[in-house]
């Protein structure tokens, strides 16, 4: 489930939410494990960035399909990953689903952005990129507001 909101947020989301927003929203489901709570909040945001466009008249920018695919993997890899490395098994899955769902960004280019992460991560080069590192009191902050959000939700229905 985890792959498909990544894959999803940067096929649907991409032009309408920040990378920045995209990865710390991963980043906080990797914590939380609450996919629910996190696709709530992804809509409302994308909603929110629809409206503004739309008060503004201005278009979405269009986001080439290869660009959604990276941004999908650097989504996988913080959500899913952390900061341990791709195995080669790892690697051949995200390649297969990845050009399940970006078709057209063709299978050599797929491989190749899958790859490189994996290269990148190996070296020591990524460590979840685009995520700043959280203090362990923050981590537990965000914790407790998701429990409380939680349970406030379950008290309304």
């Amino acid at each position: 489930f985890y792959v498909l909101l990544c894959c999803w947020l940067a096929a649907v989301g991409g032009g309408l939410l920040k990378t920045e927003e995209i990865l710390e929203g991963v980043a906080r489901l990797r914590l939380s494990n609450d996919i629910e709570f996190e696709e709530e909040t992804f809509l409302d945001m994308m909603k929110t960035a629809k409206e503004k466009r739309a008060k503004l008249k201005a278009p979405a920018p269009q986001i080439p399909m290869e660009a959604r695919a990276e941004k999908a993997l650097e989504a996988i890899y913080v959500c899913c990953f952390g900061q341990d490395m791709m195995e080669d098994e790892d690697v051949k899955l995200l390649c297969k689903m990845l050009n399940a769902i970006f078709p057209s960004v063709g299978r050599q280019a797929v491989e190749k952005i899958v790859t490189s992460m994996a290269k990148q991560v190996a070296a020591g080069e990524r460590k979840g990129p685009g995520v700043k590192t959280v203090s362990k009191e923050a981590a537990q902050r965000q914790l407790k507001d998701l429990e409380f959000l939680k349970q406030n939700k379950l008290d309304s229905v």
